[in-house]
């Protein structure tokens, strides 16, 4: 949702944007882990709500998944869509393989056909994910946000702004416009 919003506050903002590592939960097993399921949340249902609203808006649909992935793997890969220039489609296809049929992101077969899908060279992934090229580089990333105060995804910055979750994108735009006044003030 935050991609898609971005993409389209760059049609009116002249914004750069970096996109960076963030593991959610860090401690979960390489595996992933079962979901807990509870009453009205189950697996394959729709996310309604305040995430789902945002979700509607944006365009996606987002069913909960049955696993919690462990996003590691996922993040290495993204770093190598962004060298080969394709993070945006590459990102964007995990995103509906994750909310929309629930696959394990920290499966590097699942992460190797999503690559190939987009246009990436499925073995030179898997070649990297085994060698941990980017594991130092998103680790590195995930400590950084830390440091900021980031304890939450998605999380933005723009300007001297920094904020979190699914933000409308009314918010996005007064944000872009307050960095670009150089206007800083409290945001509501």
């Amino acid at each position: 949702m935050g991609l898609a919003r971005l993409e389209k506050l760059k049609e009116e903002f002249p914004l750069h944007i970096t996109y960076k590592t963030f593991y959610l939960k860090p401690d979960t097993p390489e595996e992933g882990i079962i979901r807990e399921i509870r009453e009205g949340h189950e697996p394959g249902t729709i996310v309604d709500g305040h995430l789902g609203d945002a979700a509607i808006d944006a365009g996606i649909i987002m069913k909960r998944s049955p696993i919690v992935p462990n996003s590691r793997l996922s993040f290495e890969a993204s770093e190598f869509a962004k060298d080969k220039g394709l993070f945006p489609e590459f990102h964007t296809a995990c995103y509906k393989a994750f909310w929309e049929n629930g696959v394990n992101l920290g499966d590097p077969e699942v992460l190797c056909d999503l690559a190939q899908g987009v246009g990436l060279n499925p073995e030179e992934l898997q070649t990297h994910l085994q060698a941990g090229t980017y594991t130092q580089q998103t680790r590195d990333q995930y400590d950084e946000a830390l440091k900021l105060g980031i304890r939450a995804i998605p999380s933005f910055i723009i300007g001297p702004y920094l904020f979190s979750g699914a933000q409308p994108y009314e918010f996005f735009q007064e944000v872009a416009r307050r960095a670009q006044d150089g206007n800083p003030q409290t945001l509501h």
